[in-house]
């Protein structure tokens, strides 16, 4: 038997687990073991953007017979151990990382396998981005044997951050003397301001919830931290590039109305405040796009070359890694009860952004 966990994509809060018996493992296919894997804010964002990106459809529910257009399967980032093997090139045993549903056994059809590890070559999956197709393994990466939990809770936000830092120092922030981060207590957000506040060469400003304040400012990767409530009492002298990992219209909005012709940039990045995204609020006059790390991460990959993107990723990585130990307290279960409860809190915004959440089925 497998079982997964099903999200009606008309209302995110209404989730179900549903088995069906397995089939045999079919030639070319490695059957997986999923788990530990991160439940945080980010897998809300692909959520919400799962049509209009297509995170919908790297983990389809026909399969078990589900309409695709009323559910989906939440993408989620974690480790998994090979248990079957129909492939040449992988073994029972090994242990991988990588995009995952949330489901207990998984099948992959590993292709252009190597050393390092494979793509998954499933029809449906080789026509999207292909960052997310990939499959490592932990044994020929060192890095994964240093502080094991928190890896699949960080690192693939923290390379959302690295990405957001190199595009925004790339773009002179677009002549900006500071970067205000919405929903700075977001861990993509920690590791944005990390990566910033370690070039020095810009103001590195966040806006969190008062109950996420005192956390926060603990971590020393921010300037100054402040509340929504204090927008207008910022200096509205400053250029300023915002990095909006909220999605909250109504926070951009005042943002946008408090700082006029000295805002200079929107990055949006996030929807943590995903409810309040889908309402309307005035368009901030700054130019405003999305921010899609898979896309700059290809553009610098073509330029430095996988090794030299992984060396420069690992400059801002290893030290960041090092510094979560002091500020980021790691939940693990197997209990169901307890995961859907976690989901509905992530879901809801309650999660506490000191504590990150890995779950197995």
């Amino acid at each position: 038997m497998t079982q997964t966990l099903l999200v009606n994509k008309s209302d995110f809060s209404d989730v179900s687990v549903i088995t069906q018996d397995a089939d045999p493992l079919a030639d070319g296919f490695i059957r997986c073991q999923v788990g530990p894997w991160a439940l945080t804010a980010n897998n809300v964002t692909y959520m919400v953007t799962g049509d209009r990106i297509g995170y919908w459809n790297y983990f389809r529910p026909d399969a078990y017979g589900i309409d695709i257009e009323s559910h989906g399967r939440m993408p989620v980032w974690g480790f998994a151990e090979v248990i079957e093997s129909e492939c040449e090139g992988v073994s029972a045993g090994q242990k991988i990382y990588g995009f995952f549903p949330i489901v207990d056994k998984f099948d992959i059809q590993p292709v252009s396998v190597s050393p390092m590890g494979f793509q998954d070559g499933n029809d449906h999956r080789t026509k999207l981005h292909s960052i997310y197709n990939r499959y490592i393994f932990t044994d020929a990466d060192p890095s994964f044997a240093k502080h094991e939990d928190l890896q699949p809770i960080l690192r693939p936000l923290f390379t959302t951050s690295f990405l957001i830092d190199d595009f925004l120092a790339e773009k002179d922030y677009f002549g900006a003397e500071q970067v205000l981060i919405l929903s700075a207590s977001s861990k993509t957000a920690l590791g944005t301001a990390f990566c910033a506040k370690q070039r020095g060469v810009i103001k590195v400003a966040g806006l969190t919830s008062e109950g996420n304040k005192d956390f926060t400012e603990g971590t020393s990767f921010y300037d100054n931290v402040g509340t929504y409530d204090i927008i207008t009492d910022l200096n509205p002298d400053i250029k300023t590039v915002v990095v909006d990992m909220s999605g909250n219209g109504k926070v951009l909005s005042t943002v946008s109305d408090h700082f006029k012709e000295n805002l200079k940039y929107v990055c949006k990045v996030g929807l943590s405040h995903w409810e309040a995204a889908a309402k309307s609020a005035p368009k901030p006059s700054a130019p405003t796009e999305f921010f899609f790390a898979p896309d700059q991460a290809k553009t610098r990959i073509a330029e430095w070359g996988g090794a030299g993107f992984a060396e420069k990723l690992g400059e801002r990585w290893m030290p960041f890694l090092e510094s979560a130990s002091d500020w980021l307290t790691v939940e693990k279960s197997t209990d169901m009860a307890m995961m859907l409860k976690t989901y509905q809190d992530v879901l809801s915004g309650d999660a506490s952004p000191k504590k990150g959440f890995l779950f197995s089925l």
